[in-house]
């Protein structure tokens, strides 16, 4: 029974408590004070665009460096073909010499 009276007792002091808080909303909503959330919606838009824009700059520089990266090539293949013949020409020369 104790269990009982303690949570009723509770429960009144939540309910008193509850009613002042409605009490205080209805005097600010009687005096005129609204909420602005304009500024702020404008300010999260402006936000967001700015996000939108760095994504994108962002992914255009990934692609560019992307296709650079695939375009690139250790050697270019007027290097090689010298290379290996004068490679080539080495060891065709050092064979001539051996053998004569």
């Amino acid at each position: 029974m104790a269990k009982i009276d303690e949570l009723s007792e509770l429960l009144c002091s939540e309910l008193a408590s509850f009613e002042q808080h409605m009490k205080r909303l209805e005097e600010i909503h009687s005096q005129g004070i609204h909420l602005d959330t304009k500024d702020l919606i404008r300010r999260l838009s402006s936000l967001e665009d700015t996000l939108d824009f760095e994504k994108n700059e962002y992914e255009r520089i990934s692609t560019e460096l992307s296709n650079t990266i695939k375009e690139a090539k250790i050697y270019p293949k007027w290097a090689l073909v010298v290379f290996f013949g004068s490679l080539s020409l080495n060891v065709i020369g050092i064979i001539f010499i051996l053998i004569y």
